[in-house]
């Protein structure tokens, strides 16, 4: 019964605070819509999506990661003014409202300069994602038409992962080859909308959490086979076990760190013995590099490695 009315509180608060930063996001195109797979973008605006509790806990983990760089960014020497959700209407050529939300601005008018900060929650990466870059160089387009050609607008994409307490700053630059591919984007979409044509799918890093995978022609292009009920049975329990995979390698890293931390290369609890296994690195060759300085010797000694198969659930 508990649980009911957390969930049912929890659903309204998000409902009203979307509407209250963000209106209705099915009237209008933000810079998320593009970024990613045009026909989630399309139906998440068409169709009523009903998300479950964890999928929408793991949502405001985002705006946790806001409240976190809120921090980070807040300035008191003067030079530099933060503002927040930054709200720049424009349209489509037909006419669809385009209305991206900006998380953070940070102005310096003497300097006719400003940084657009774009936040999310991840795990450790060496370079943002395409989708990060294609939405940011999308805002910053438009906050270029807003503040004028005498004005530097360039960007940042703060990366937390409020998990582990890693974060980075990727600095972004106006890059025209990108902004037209994001606007073309716009274009697409807005089409779509208006027309009621949902448009193609688009493979995607987030394919398994989409609301719209089961029929996605992008995911089941080319398999029409049906499986027996035994065998989904099988995919089922597949699928419900793979948080708890993923919850295993988090409890295992933390037994690690414990171990690295105290010094120890193993320690009983109960009947169970945890061992630190060290495992040495491999000798290893710059294959790109051996490629450009040393062409011939590429050639002679290069041999294509066996493939493998595995499964994978989306």
């Amino acid at each position: 019964m508990f649980k009911k009315i957390i969930e049912k509180n929890f659903r309204q608060a998000l409902k009203q605070d979307t509407e209250l930063s963000l209106g209705d996001r099915s009237k209008y195109i933000g810079a998320s819509d593009i970024s990613g797979c045009l026909r989630k973008a399309y139906l998440s605006k068409t169709q009523e999506v009903v998300h479950s509790m964890k999928q929408l806990i793991v949502f405001e983990r985002g705006h946790l990661v806001e409240d976190m760089a809120r921090k980070m960014l807040t300035c008191h020497d003067g030079e530099w003014e933060l503002k927040e959700q930054v709200e720049i209407s424009s349209a489509a050529s037909n006419g669809f409202p385009l209305k991206p939300h900006l998380d953070f601005v940070i102005y310096n008018k003497k300097a006719k300069r400003c940084s657009v900060v774009e936040v999310k929650s991840s795990s450790e990466m060496d370079e943002p994602y395409e989708s990060y870059v294609l939405q940011i160089q999308l805002q910053m387009a438009l906050l270029q038409k807003k503040c004028g050609p005498t004005w530097k607008v360039n960007g940042k994409i703060l990366v937390i992962d409020p998990m582990t307490g890693w974060y980075e700053v990727f600095e972004v630059f106006q890059i025209n080859a990108l902004q037209k591919i994001a606007f073309e984007r716009v274009e697409t979409l807005a089409k779509a909308i208006v027309s009621k044509q949902c448009p193609d799918g688009e493979e995607q890093l987030y394919c398994s959490k989409c609301p719209f995978k089961g029929d996605c022609p992008a995911i089941t292009k080319g398999i029409v086979e049906e499986i027996p009920k035994d065998v989904k049975s099988v995919v089922k329990k597949v699928a419900a076990l793979s948080d708890a995979e993923k919850l295993i390698k988090r409890q295992k890293e933390l037994l690690k760190e414990f171990l690295e931390a105290t010094n120890k290369k193993g320690v009983k609890s109960d009947d169970y013995t945890i061992k630190l296994i060290s495992v040495e690195g491999k000798d290893g060759v710059d294959i790109n590099k051996l490629k450009k300085e040393l062409p011939d010797v590429y050639e002679k000694y290069y041999r294509r490695e066996k493939g493998y198969s595995y499964v994978k659930i989306i």
